[in-house]
């Protein structure tokens, strides 16, 4: 008996201790950088890059419409890249979620320093005054060369993007 309930403890314990693990999945981070060279990697594909964050209510309402062209899209060779500017560490379980509930499972990532887009504007629109506003959401779509092609701001919808896309595709 004494053996059974410390065995049953353990298994509590252990159960418990890995909760947080499970419910709380990192998403990985990336930085102007990193995010560059997620691009470049998937040359002779079009890939769509988005900027979001859970607190942006234009994103999160956005979001379902990524996914939706991405995945409608994927046959074609559109792969859907985004970047979360929600806290690492501190959102992850958020935006793993938020993830997880519209379907996205890979392409996803939380940008290194949270809500700073240095970097970004830089890297993507040199010709973009340093001190310009980063308005989210923010989509990037690069044509199968790698060539930033196209810059959306504000909320896009699977129509907007498909008219954006579709010289690409």
């Amino acid at each position: 008996m004494r053996t059974t309930l410390h065995f049953v403890i353990a298994c509590v314990a252990a159960v418990g201790a890995l909760a947080p693990i499970a419910a709380t999945a990192a998403v990985p981070t990336v930085d102007a950088t990193g995010l560059k060279k997620q691009v470049a990697a998937r040359k002779g594909k079009v890939v769509v890059v988005n900027m979001w964050a859970t607190w942006c209510g234009p994103c999160v309402k956005e979001y379902p419409a990524l996914v939706k062209f991405g995945k409608t899209n994927a046959n074609r060779g559109v792969e859907l890249v985004t970047v979360s500017f929600d806290t690492p560490k501190r959102d992850d379980a958020k935006v793993s979620a938020f993830l997880k509930k519209n379907g996205q499972t890979k392409g996803a990532y939380i940008n290194r320093d949270g809500l700073n887009p240095d970097g970004y504007p830089q890297t993507f629109e040199p010709k973009l005054p340093a001190d310009a506003d980063f308005p989210l959401p923010r989509t990037y779509i690069f044509d199968r060369k790698g060539k930033l092609v196209k810059v959306l701001t504000s909320e896009q919808t699977v129509v907007s993007l498909q008219k954006a896309g579709a010289a690409y595709l």
